[in-house]
This record gives C-alpha cells, sequence and structure tokens, in this order.
C-alpha cells in the first residue's frame, strides 16, 4: 500500500453498499475499456523515447508548450525532480514568454508542444512566438523542436510538417486531464531523470484493486466518491485539497482541472452538479485561508495529505539564545514543527465539525505519486458516475474558445 486515508470525520454519513456496490462495477467495467487504462498495460514506449530523451538532455534548457491537461500533469510529475532546466509555459502572457526567451540560448534550448487535439489557439500562438524568435539563428529547427498531437490534419501538424518538425503521437481517446501517464506526463519525467515505469506502476497498483476480490465500500476512490456526493447533498460544495508538502503544489494545480473539468455538468435530469476544488498549502494557509474553513460556511469538505517522514535535519541547539518564547524550538527541528502543525490543524478541524479526510504518506516517491494520482483520477470518474454526468468532456468551455477566436479576427 502506497498510502493509507483515515476516516472522514466531522460528518455523520453512511455508505450505502448498493451505492458503493454499482459504483466499483462502473469503475470495473471501464478497466476493461476505456484507453486510459488500457495504455498502462505496456510500458513498451519508454523505451522508445531512448533517443529523444537522449536529445533533449543534452540542452541546458527544455521549454514545454502546451495548456491544461497537456501541461498540468507534467507538472505534477516534475515536481518530484526539481529539474531547474525544464520550463512549463502553459500561459500566453507576453510579459512571462518575453523574459523566459531572453535568458535562453537558442544554441542549447529544445522545445516540446503539447497539444491533443492540435488546435489549441494557445498552443499554437506558443510555438509560433518560439519558432519567430528561434529563427533569427542558423540552428536547423528539426533539431531543436518536437510536436506531441494526435494524428490527423490539424494546425500543429501543419506547423510540424513546414518546418520539418519531428512529430511523436499523443495516445487516441485520452483526455489531455486524463494524459499524465502517457507520453505527455512520461517524456518530461524522462528528461528530468525521474523513472517513469514506477510512476506507472503505482497507478496500476490502485487500478489492480478494480481486477480483486475488494470490498467496494472500503475501496478508497469509492469511500471518497460516495461521501463527496452525499457531502454535496447537504450543501457541501467546496473541495479542500491541502498537502503538507511543496512538492504536491503543482499536483493540486492538476488535481483541481481534473475535478473541476470532470464534474461541473449538468446531470441527466437537468440539474447542476458540481464541487469546487480548492487549492490550499499547510503550512502557509494556515496563514491565509484556515480562517475561512473554521469559522465559515460549513460547505467545504477538507483532504489533508501529510508526509510521515520529514527530510533530516539538524535539531536547533544555539545556547544563545535566551527568549523565553525561543526555548521550545531548542532540541527540534524544522520537520518537528510541521509535524506538530498538521496535527493541529487536523484535530482543530474535526473540532470544529469540519469533514476532514488526511491522507498519510511514508514517503513521496515515483511509485506513491503514481498511486496518488490514479486514486483521484477513479474518484473522479466514480463521483461522475454517481452525479451522472459525463465526466470526459466539457461543452460549456467551446464557446468561450469560438467567442476568443471571432475577437481576435476582428481585432486585427
Amino acid at each position: 500500500m502506497h498510502f493509507y486515508i483515515q476516516d472522514i470525520e466531522g460528518i455523520e454519513f453512511s455508505i450505502e453498499n448498493w451505492k458503493a456496490g454499482k459504483a466499483f462495477s462502473h469503475l470495473s467495467e471501464l478497466r476493461q475499456s476505456l484507453p486510459l487504462f488500457k495504455e498502462l498495460e505496456d510500458d513498451s514506449f519508454i523505451d522508445d523515447l531512448d533517443s529523444v530523451v537522449e536529445r533533449y538532455r543534452a540542452f541546458d534548457d527544455v521549454v514545454i508548450l502546451g495548456t491544461g491537461g497537456s501541461s498540468l500533469g507534467g507538472q505534477a510529475v516534475l515536481a518530484l525532480g526539481q529539474h531547474p532546466g525544464i520550463h512549463f509555459i502553459d500561459n500566453i502572457d507576453s510579459y512571462t514568454f518575453a523574459n523566459l526567451l531572453a535568458k535562453l540560448d537558442p544554441n542549447k534550448t529544445g522545445f516540446i508542444a503539447i497539444s491533443k487535439s492540435g488546435g489549441t489557439a494557445e498552443t499554437l500562438v506558443q510555438l509560433l512566438t518560439c519558432l519567430q524568435w528561434f529563427n533569427v539563428t542558423a540552428n536547423k529547427i528539426s533539431d531543436h523542436f518536437l510536436v506531441i498531437s494526435e494524428v490527423g490534419n490539424s494546425a500543429l501538424r501543419h506547423i510540424a510538417e513546414t518546418y520539418s518538425i519531428p512529430c511523436l503521437d499523443h495516445p487516441l481517446g485520452i483526455g489531455g486531464r486524463y494524459a499524465a501517464f502517457t507520453i505527455v506526463g512520461m517524456l518530461p519525467a524522462l528528461i528530468a531523470g525521474l523513472d517513469a515505469r514506477a510512476l506507472r506502476q503505482g497507478a496500476r497498483d490502485v487500478l489492480a484493486q478494480l481486477d480483486s476480490d475488494h470490498l467496494a465500500e472500503s475501496f478508497a476512490p469509492i469511500v471518497g466518491a460516495v461521501i463527496a456526493a452525499e457531502l454535496n447533498s447537504k450543501g457541501y460544495n467546496q473541495s479542500i485539497l491541502m498537502p503538507y508538502i511543496d512538492r504536491l503544489q503543482t499536483f493540486s494545480s492538476w488535481y483541481c482541472q481534473l475535478w473541476a473539468e470532470s464534474l461541473g455538468k449538468v446531470t441527466k435530469e437537468g440539474k447542476a452538479f458540481g464541487i469546487t476544488p480548492v487549492r490550499a498549502l499547510g503550512a502557509v494557509d494556515q496563514h491565509s485561508q484556515l480562517q475561512l474553513y473554521l469559522d465559515g460556511p460549513r460547505d467545504k469538505i477538507m483532504t489533508l495529505i501529510v508526509l510521515e517522514q520529514q527530510t533530516p535535519l539538524e535539531k536547533l541547539s544555539i545556547s544563545s539564545l535566551t527568549h523565553h518564547a525561543l526555548q521550545d524550538f531548542i532540541g527540534t527541528t524544522m520537520g518537528d514543527l510541521l509535524l506538530a502543525e498538521q496535527k493541529a490543524t487536523i484535530d482543530v478541524l474535526r473540532n470544529r465539525g469540519c469533514p476532514t479526510r488526511v491522507i498519510r504518506l511514508k514517503c513521496l516517491n515515483e511509485s506513491v505519486l503514481g498511486a496518488l494520482m490514479m486514486h483521484f483520477i477513479l474518484e473522479t470518474l466514480a463521483t461522475a458516475y454517481l452525479a451522472e454526468v459525463d465526466p470526459f468532456d466539457q461543452p460549456a468551455v467551446e464557446q468561450g474558445k469560438l467567442l476568443a477566436m471571432e475577437y481576435l479576427v476582428r481585432g486585427k
């Protein structure tokens, strides 16, 4: 077991066996048919990336272009690697873009543009901007650029063909927010020196429980889904994810897209459904958000992720510190304080009657992160099933995309 989850406390609830069983059966069916899960069965594509990985590791800097799921999955995974030479550009703020390009040497920089559809406006403009900047040099574009997109006649593929840029295939039928375990997340992980196989194995370990005789009402993703749906029916409409681990900040961003874009829908009965995901970080947001969680409206479901083994540091033993307020710190470490603060936050949340779930990690490595990501994917899919919404589309945002292009053309 990569991690364990404490019971939710702070509110009475029950897990109806029939509801849990139906959700478990639904996930088991998806286990056999969903491209996301089928793709996890074979790691051979990782070996096929060896030459690409070698080429990109030779660069001082690697810029990964894309937005949404084409970027967030890779960002979440690379939090383990902390590679200073890999830059994710997931927005189109020209100030940020100009600042980054001004710091790069074209001769020592590689670019990877990722878009499932090949038609994402932000990614296309990002790539065209980088090509325009890069084209002032005598370098060969095809040696420094790579495109990842689904096979087809897309604008991104057209750019690649025009400039002889190599293309790698985005797997069919896997939306961006579910693509972290594919080439979308694994190629950046490999370039950063992470163990892509361990990441995928961690995900498979959780997924394999669907093939066992596991009791539905004790399967953690099902428990989370049933409780989320039941609490939502009682007026709880916000899901706060609060890791006490800096490395999981981008994981929280990935979770927010997964949860919001998959569940914020109109049900089959025509009712609006959604539980708003909110990012928080312990212990930082004890000083900015916790007051609201404790004394504000009772509409929040809390999930804290804590790490039991802190990085070892020398105990504080500076004898010259004599102020009475400092005496409690002598003989302790920074990790001791974090452990005390997360325990205190858990206790005060529960004492105030806030529904609180704690996910405890013994360590944080590739296999643990892979398992954690798969847990939340399954929990999201099960919640969508219980709410009767489609977790794979995002119809409401399409109008905004069309209007943006209309305004762009008008503004020329």
